[in-house]
């Protein structure tokens, strides 16, 4: 079964062979725009990939931390590298097809590979990285260079 949106088209056309060119425009006008159109998971990300994830970035005096959404990943399925001033984060959303004989089915979960790469400052420290994978979420802490740590100076009045 396949779903296609609906849209009132021109209603109370005449038929004849500009009635046709219109509706060949029209398809190729729906065609085009939901080839672009972005989706749900981060499609739209310059990744190229089948989705990206979504991330969070927080920063404390001490670290940075990156928090990203990869619900259905395995924590086995992620790969995360830092090279140079780039961290990056890869991995594979897989799928888990079920085919029921005799049923329609829906679909509109993606699945497929992913990949995020982020500059880092040049405050983090790249070896010290730590990563933690807990309910779909993975969180990266990143710990500042001891000499980018602000150093807070008490102004004296006089």
């Amino acid at each position: 079964m396949s779903l296609v949106p609906w849209r009132q088209r021109h209603e109370g056309r005449s038929a004849g062979p500009l009635n046709s060119i219109t509706r060949f425009r029209d398809e190729m006008d729906d065609i085009f725009s939901r080839f672009f159109e972005p989706h749900d998971l981060g499609r739209s990300l310059t990744s190229g990939f089948a989705f990206g994830p979504r991330m969070d970035v927080t920063e404390s005096d001490k670290t940075i931390t990156m928090t990203v959404e990869l619900p259905g990943v395995s924590p086995e399925d992620i790969e995360l590298n830092v090279t140079g001033n780039m961290l990056s984060i890869k991995g594979e959303k897989k799928s888990c097809h079920e085919e029921k004989e005799g049923e329609s089915q829906y679909a509109e979960r993606q699945f497929g590979c992913f990949q995020r790469c982020v500059q880092l400052s040049p405050s983090v420290d790249a070896d010290s990285v730590e990563a933690n994978f807990k309910n779909g979420i993975l969180t990266v802490t990143l710990a500042k260079k001891p000499d980018a740590v602000a150093k807070r100076i008490s102004v004296k009045a006089g």
